[in-house]
């Protein structure tokens, strides 16, 4: 297997890292509701951790592994169209991972232990909302560079 193979299997697995994250997190607060409030609470305070534990790793090895297979490969270059759309996405992931998702999960689990369902509700939404656009992107930013 040559450098470049090696690099795009770790590149495609850390973007589908990413992707099957998101859905995790579209689909596990519902079911960590109806196990009860600490359940829920502490699956927030969980994906309140991923973004350091995981979204950041993959968001670092999809950096590297693009840079590298720009630099190897003759036939595209740091001005085309689909390597500004992976450098976009992941500055766009990086500042709704740090500022909308880490935070908003924190402010969730926050809202659960204290009792306060408008908050839990308006962090949830927003979560939600965030984590439609983020993975939207990421499906486009996949689209662009196959």
């Amino acid at each position: 297997m040559e450098l470049r193979e090696i690099l795009l299997v770790l590149h495609i697995a850390a973007a589908g890292t990413w992707l099957g994250a998101n859905l995790v997190q579209a689909v596990a607060p519902s079911m960590a509701a109806r196990q009860g409030p600490a359940a829920a609470a502490g699956w927030f305070r969980v994906a309140a951790g991923l973004s350091t534990r995981l979204y950041m790793p993959a968001a670092i090895v999809l950096l590297a592994t693009g840079i590298w297979m720009v630099l190897i490969n003759e036939a595209y270059g740091f001005g085309s169209t689909f390597v500004t759309i992976g450098f976009a996405m992941i500055l766009i992931g990086t500042l709704l991972g740090i500022f909308v998702f880490e935070r908003g999960s924190v402010r969730a689990a926050d809202a659960i232990d204290s009792g306060d369902h408008a908050a839990v509700n308006a962090a949830r939404g927003r979560l939600a909302g965030f984590g439609i656009l983020d993975t939207v992107l990421l499906l486009f930013t996949i689209t662009a560079m196959v």
